[in-house]
């Protein structure tokens, strides 16, 4: 007898899906797609960060707790801005309630600011910038306000 070569070899019905032993016996494993030896192991999710290397970018992703951070610490410049450029029309007796009122946005803004932008950082989304300046930014005004507080705490006692 002679072996059958070429065309006459018995192959699969086009109806059968193509799936490996392993794969066709294991329940609710279908047709998933084998992760290759050079792919790294990404967590649920992972694929929508911008990575670098990957072709796709789709429009409206990114990191949106990073700009939140960014979003608060220009928030919070805007009010020293205010702040600052308002104290001189504050009248001497009410400044002191000004500087309190202002000192406590600033708190409150900047701590906001800080832990947004350390959220934003440990996230593995890109891009991590906008995190690093809010983060930069509302520790900045949260340690000057905290200690201009204490300061003017300890000065109404003398």
């Amino acid at each position: 007898m002679t072996e059958p070569t070429g065309p006459e070899i018995p192959s699969r019905r086009p109806e059968e899906p193509a799936l490996p032993a392993d794969d066709a016996t294991r329940p609710g494993r279908g047709l998933r797609r084998r992760r290759g030896r050079d792919e790294a192991d990404l967590a649920p999710g992972a694929g929508d960060t911008d990575l670098p290397g990957e072709g796709r970018r789709e429009p409206g992703r990114g990191n949106p707790v990073a700009w939140t951070s960014l979003l608060v610490a220009v928030v919070l410049t805007v009010w020293q801005a205010v702040y600052a450029l308002s104290l001189d029309r504050v009248s001497a007796t009410d400044q002191d309630l000004y500087t309190s009122v202002s000192l406590f946005v600033t708190l409150i803004l900047g701590l906001a600011a800080a832990v947004l932008g350390l959220v934003g950082i440990s996230q593995r989304r890109r891009p991590r910038w906008p995190a690093l300046a809010g983060l930069a930014v509302g520790l900045n005004a949260f340690i000057v306000a905290a200690f201009s507080w204490i300061g003017g705490l300890m000065n109404t006692g003398a």
